[in-house]
């Protein structure tokens, strides 16, 4: 049986790897390669939370690797004491982290969608003196970064 200073030190030591970024693949080897492996990242007053579930160690890496292209992280630290069940294995951490968007993104794809009237849509602007050129009553677009 799992000791409880066993998962404390097990969860220490995630807690420790995850404040101080380490490569996203170095991430996984915390996770179970037997058994199934779930992330879930909510907003605290989320409704839904577990809608917010990335299942498998396919999602879980690629969260990591959203995180590390995406943001930096600082200071990581645990906010009260940690609690631990031994019996269900199961433990709580209760952390905070500054998060903050990478200085480098650039946009990859960029996408409008113009539901607006002809009059009004910003891509059927013409230049006064230009001929006017028809286009289609609706333009469909969307945007990622």
């Amino acid at each position: 049986m799992v000791t409880e200073q066993q998962l404390r030190a097990s969860s220490q030591t995630f807690f420790d790897a995850f404040s101080s970024s380490i490569a996203p693949i170095k991430m996984l080897s915390y996770f179970s390669t037997t058994l199934p492996v779930t992330i879930q990242h909510t907003p605290a007053e989320c409704p839904h939370p577990l809608t917010s579930r990335l299942d498998g160690s396919n999602a879980i890496r690629s969260y990591f690797d959203l995180l590390a292209t995406h943001f930096t992280r600082s200071d990581a630290r645990i906010r009260s004491a940690v609690q631990v069940n031994a019996e269900s294995r199961r433990v709580t951490v209760i952390a905070s982290v500054n998060w903050m968007w990478r200085k480098n993104l650039k946009i990859v794809t960029f996408v409008i969608r113009t539901d607006s009237g002809p009059a009004t849509c910003v891509m059927r602007a013409v230049d006064a003196d230009s001929p006017v050129i028809h286009c289609q009553e609706k333009t469909f677009a969307q945007a990622s970064l």
